[in-house]
């Protein structure tokens, strides 16, 4: 028996049967959207996003139109994660690149929008692409036409510009 693509499989979960369809496309899929949500969170996040995400296929199977589902899975993923980053109004892994050796949790905390306006636009709006956006330097770099070197530099001196913000 021909396996199912993955659109065949959307189509019976939109018709009704969501045990089977949802576990193939859970097979097939798992790994990746776990390494793509790790890349962007940390661990525990990370696994609640993961479950999210399969929770709004299920949830929104009535919004799939046909498209690639990879694509279609691509995009709940990514709106997952802004939408996480939002909720929490800062996000974690800029949180981190900031902390500063001695920074104490008793400390008042910053407002990372607050700290990005004080920057040139450029530097936080790629700033707001990495971190809120989620997008990967691969992809910053192909928007903003330079290489991932000098990119990933850019970065670096816009979260040095942050740093001595915060001080």
């Amino acid at each position: 028996m021909k396996e199912k693509t993955d659109e065949e499989l959307m189509t019976l979960l939109k018709n009704g049967d969501e045990g089977q369809a949802i576990l193939e496309l859970y097979n097939r899929h798992s790994k990746k959207v776990y390494a793509y949500l790790i890349r962007r969170n940390s661990r525990p996040i990370a696994e609640d996003l993961f479950q999210d995400c399969f929770i709004k296929i299920i949830e929104n199977k009535s919004a799939w139109n046909g498209q690639p589902f990879q694509l279609w899975l691509y995009v709940i993923l990514r709106n997952i994660v802004i939408d996480d980053y939002r909720k929490n109004n800062i996000s974690i892994k800029l949180n981190e690149k900031l902390r500063l050796s001695g920074h104490q949790e008793n400390e008042p905390e910053f407002n990372i929008d607050d700290m990005l306006s004080t920057l040139p636009n450029e530097k936080a709006k790629l700033l707001k692409e990495y971190f809120y956006e989620g997008l990967s330097s691969k992809e910053l770099s192909e928007r903003h036409s330079v290489t991932e070197a000098s990119l990933r530099k850019r970065l670096s001196r816009a979260i040095s510009m942050l740093k001595g913000v915060k001080k």
